[in-house]
């Protein structure tokens, strides 16, 4: 007979907890600082960069963990469950090489070149979007010695939050160059093992050989026959998702990939639930608005972020207008009603959007439609 355990009765509570206060202040604060962060950035607005994996602009501003809540990023851009930031390679230019647990993806603005991801080359284009997969080591060069080649890049704060972010900087770029006054680390060996900056921060390079180790570990366990019972199925489920990664494409083609007519206006889906790719944590898909047309209106819980590829025009977003041309990165937060116009009478207006699936996860994605694009026919 089980025995049940008798608990001595407490006293009544004296110490008030004010954990339901304190997240309706979070609530408050977090949507106010939305409501004050930019929604659209200018390409000159921020400085070109560089660091040890190639030359970016950074369009969110990424403040360490221990600096407060996550809606403490949306400063530079009304953005705050994903990093946004445009590589710049001149011509020639690879960049490092290195692995992290966060998938990233892509957009190629212009220009041309490869990847090489775990020791696979996937050329790549203006047009393209390149997706690296979780734990992946991965590389981008520019094909040209004349052009250069820029793309729209992202990774996920959730693995932030799930203490996943660390990278592993297995090779610097050839043009790096360590802050002034930064001194090398050394092993036993005399070997450089990374750099130690003014700042106390430090760049370690190289792979981490003890995670290695597992990862390589976890593609070496099979599973066969048919998952008996429930803790089977999550046996199964590992050998899947480690194999998972290998067997989908890594370059999704934009050439390849059709436009659709959709309720929304004139769209082109690069990266969805609905296709194959490594990326679970975002969407990706580019519009086009014709000349001094604009899109249909609605409503979804995620947020996005879109970069003009050519054009000008406005959004309307809860009733308020944001005025946007080429080069611009316009930010749509959550729970916004949102509409994209175009201006010029003459030419059609593009751009690529980048958009949080975390909230599909959660169960709430999806959209909420509320007007078609003029000339929507249903078909």
């Amino acid at each position: 007979m089980e025995r049940v355990s008798e608990r001595k009765r407490e006293s009544e509570p004296v110490i008030y907890s004010t954990i339901i206060e304190q997240g309706q202040q979070f609530v408050r604060d977090f949507q106010q600082r939305l409501d004050n962060a930019p929604r659209v950035v200018k390409f000159n607005q921020y400085p070109t960069m560089t660091n040890a994996m190639a030359r970016h602009k950074q369009y969110t501003q990424h403040e360490p963990a221990n600096e407060g809540h996550i809606q403490h990023r949306a400063k530079r851009l009304a953005i705050t469950s994903f990093n946004l930031r445009e590589q710049i390679f001149p011509p020639g230019m690879k960049s490092g090489v290195h692995r992290h647990f966060l998938e990233a993806v892509f957009y190629v603005i212009e220009g041309e070149g490869h990847v090489i991801h775990d020791g696979i080359k996937y050329p790549w284009e203006a047009g393209d979007v390149i997706c690296v997969p979780t734990y992946c080591i991965h590389e981008r060069a520019n094909s040209s010695n004349t052009r250069e080649a820029r793309m729209l890049v992202s990774t996920h704060l959730l693995f932030e939050l799930l203490g996943l972010e660390s990278t592993e900087q297995i090779k610097v770029n050839a043009n790096y160059r360590p802050p002034s006054g930064a001194k090398e680390i050394r092993d036993s060996r005399g070997e450089l093992v990374g750099y130690r900056y003014p700042d106390g921060l430090e760049l370690r390079i190289g792979a981490d050989k003890k995670l290695e180790s597992l990862m390589e570990a976890k593609k070496k366990i099979e599973f066969s026959g048919q998952a008996r019972d429930t803790y089977d199925h999550y046996c199964q489920l590992l050998v899947e998702q480690t194999r998972w990664r290998f067997s989908v494409p890594n370059v999704i083609k934009g050439k390849e990939v059709p436009w659709e007519n959709t309720r929304m206006g004139k769209i082109k889906y690069m990266v969805s639930p609905f296709k194959p790719s490594p990326l679970m944590l975002y969407d990706v898909y580019v519009q086009e608005i014709p000349p001094g047309g604009h899109s249909g209106k609605h409503r979804h819980v995620s947020e996005e972020a879109h970069k003009i590829l050519s054009g000008r025009g406005y959004d309307i977003q809860n009733d308020k207008r944001y005025d946007w041309e080429a080069e611009d990165v316009v930010a749509v937060p959550i729970n916004t009603i949102h509409q994209h116009f175009n201006a010029d009478p003459n030419r059609p207006a593009t751009f690529v959007s980048f958009q949080s699936r975390i909230f599909h996860h959660i169960g709430h994605g999806g959209f909420e439609h509320m007007e078609d694009a003029p000339g929507f026919g249903g078909k």
